[in-house]
């Protein structure tokens, strides 16, 4: 696919935030951002600035490329960091631009994006769902914890899919019962806004569980996104609600306790960004999925050394944290060559695009976390929905 025509504008994300939309031969891609953002993410630049200096010049280099292959997304990239990379275009740009050659591509052939990584993939995705928020996604006003998460034990994607929904309605339910302070308020991501504590609030989540399982017959496991990083301050994971000012091995002592009282089944960065040996530590202790998003931010040198230090058994995978789609499959396939799950994420600040979704089956994913609810999730669990129709 030769690229004829290319230029950048800037539109909203679900936020409401302004982010950089590439336009590749008429088709259209933009940058998603988080809210918690690790350190060791790939830099960004000012929207307004990536797009003007995408016009300016990027816009012509791009037009003497054609894209068929991996091979040649990496040789674009060369050309991209050759010409001033990351520091001068920031990683939004390339993932905005990246996806969008995606999907001219897919647009050209008349195949699915999927079918750019993988002619005959294999799916058996199960969804990992946000159903109550806190943290920086809630501005502080809710749990300290920032995501409780819940996965089914479901081998089709579909069935996965509207059983989180089910237990988000459920817990709606409840909170509305249960939470005084509840005004039936949801996070960026769909997640309801609780003003319990954390116990409470995962007995009540293992309650809801139980009706599911009694009604529908299908098993749902509970997870935390500590968000850890957002809670370190001077040496200390600082708990604004519970009042509590813990030392390393307090919260280590803290996640161990909440994994084998609510039989948690996933953890993701209990500890802060540079603790990979604390990490490890409660790693050895739990069969728990403890999983490294700000520790290993989709970056393979990060990884790599999770993977060295025993400090994980999952890996979030994020495209635009690396803000590179070749950077991302290598982020795969080495979690993949060394037995750790790679889970692929959204962001908080997202876009309407399905487009993850492909990513998800094309480099046959095991586990998604796509949200719940809103727009901009629906828009990439219902595509999952309708490819899995079609390779089923």
């Amino acid at each position: 696919m030769e690229i004829r025509s290319a230029k950048a504008r800037i539109v909203l994300n679900s936020r409401g935030d302004p982010t950089i939309e590439v336009e590749i031969n008429g088709v259209s891609e933009s940058a998603p951002q988080g809210a918690s953002i690790g350190k060791y993410e790939a830099m960004y630049v000012d929207p307004m600035l990536a797009v003007n200096r995408f016009n300016e010049d990027l816009s012509k280099v791009l037009t003497t490329f054609d894209i068929q292959s991996l091979d040649d997304l990496k040789e674009f990239e060369e050309c991209f960091f050759n010409i001033g990379g990351f520091r001068k275009y920031g990683a939004n740009t390339l993932i905005a631009t990246e996806y969008a050659i995606l999907r001219a591509w897919s647009k050209y052939t008349g195949a699915p994006i999927y079918v750019f990584f993988n002619k005959n993939p294999k799916i058996n995705i199960r969804p990992l769902s946000n159903v109550i928020g806190g943290g920086a996604h809630a501005l502080w006003r809710g749990p300290d914890i920032q995501e409780f998460l819940v996965l089914p034990e479901t081998k089709y994607v579909k069935l996965g899919i509207f059983i989180n929904s089910l237990v988000h309605k459920l817990l709606g339910e409840k909170l509305s019962i249960n939470d005084k302070g509840f005004l039936g308020a949801k996070n960026d991501e769909g997640a309801w806004v609780s003003t319990l504590d954390t116990d409470i609030i995962l007995t009540l989540i293992s309650n809801v569980i139980d009706e599911v399982r009694e009604q529908e017959g299908v098993d749902v496991r509970i997870g935390m996104d500590v968000a850890a990083s957002q809670l370190y301050i001077n040496g200390y994971y600082i708990y604004k609600r519970e009042s509590k000012k813990l030392s390393r091995e307090e919260q280590i002592d803290k996640m161990l306790k909440l994994i084998e009282d609510f039989d948690l089944y996933y953890i993701e960065d209990p500890l802060h960004e540079e603790d990979f040996e604390g990490f490890s530590e409660i790693n050895s202790m739990t069969d728990a999925l403890i999983t490294g998003d700000d520790l290993t931010v989709t970056n393979p040198k990060r990884i790599n050394e999770a993977i060295k230090s025993k400090s994980v058994k999952a890996v979030i995978i994020k495209p635009n944290q690396v803000g590179s789609i070749v950077k991302t499959t290598e982020a795969v396939a080495l979690c993949k060559k060394n037995n750790i799950i790679p889970i692929l994420s959204h962001r908080s600040g997202e876009t309407e695009s399905n487009i993850l979704s492909h990513l998800a089956v094309g480099l046959e994913i095991p586990i998604v976390k796509f949200g719940i609810v809103n727009g901009e999730r629906t828009a990439k669990l219902n595509e999952l929905i309708r490819i899995e129709e079609k390779l089923l």
